[in-house]
């Protein structure tokens, strides 16, 4: 989306203000702007489809521009009668709102940080309706991958990825609900950044965190000139 300032560009914040003891006080703090920055309020929502709940700006699976999301991983995809529930059948962006009410809350509405549109990947929620046998199709998997974002200007290892996160585990017998997010720079290999798996046992659990900021140093190599990311 359009910010009131270009990315990566600097900036102070100065308030002023008065205080009761000390009279006219200044506060001042230098900032970056952000290189790049989505928060999905741009995309068109349309209704629901196999949700219960009613309603006309429900979901979309049509991201941002340049955004490309894989949902060739889904038992089932592209047959409406086999891929689970349709609107969960890989990364969506859903009304917040509507995804708490038609999944039955279960926690969901802790996740304060996300507002609006959020990007969701539910396969407990996708696995509420008839799709195609997981196991025989090498189980749910699906990606989110960005658009390039230039990291012209941009100082050696300076530069770092935040995002607000809800997240919860689940591990059985059949399923192993795991999470990664991959780098890519100047368009070499990705290469894995974080990783969260179900597993308590698994050096990579993470445990129950519904309202999380997540913050990753990508340690930018000098000269860089672009990223890519690539959410699992």
């Amino acid at each position: 989306r359009d910010l009131p300032f270009s990315p990566g560009s600097k900036h102070t914040l100065e308030v002023t203000y008065t205080d009761d003891k000390d009279g006219g006080q200044t506060a001042t703090h230098d900032f970056d702007a952000a290189i790049y920055f989505e928060d999905f309020e741009g995309l068109a929502l349309g209704p629901n489809v196999d949700e219960g709940l009613e309603f006309d700006k429900a979901w979309t699976r049509e991201g941002p521009d340049g955004w490309d999301i894989d949902d060739t991983g889904i038992p089932g995809v592209g047959d409406p009668d086999q891929d689970g529930v349709t609107e969960w059948a890989g990364w969506s962006f859903a009304d917040k709102d509507w995804w708490i009410a038609t999944a039955g809350d279960q926690s969901r509405s802790e996740f304060n940080l996300g507002q609006g549109t959020v990007m969701v990947a539910d396969p407990d929620e996708w696995d509420d309706t008839a799709h195609a046998d997981s196991a025989e199709n090498d189980w749910y998997k699906t990606f989110a991958t960005t658009p390039v974002i230039s990291l012209e200007g941009i100082a050696e290892g300076s530069a770092f990825l935040q995002f607000a996160s809800s997240w919860r585990p689940e591990f059985d017998d059949n399923y192993h609900q795991t999470g990664n997010i991959e780098m890519s720079i100047d368009g070499g290999d990705f290469v894995e950044i974080l990783r969260w798996e179900s597993d308590s046992a698994s050096p990579f659990y993470h445990d129950h965190s519904q309202n999380e900021t997540v913050l990753l140093d990508l340690n930018n190599p000098a000269g860089a000139s672009d990223v890519v990311f690539k959410f699992g």
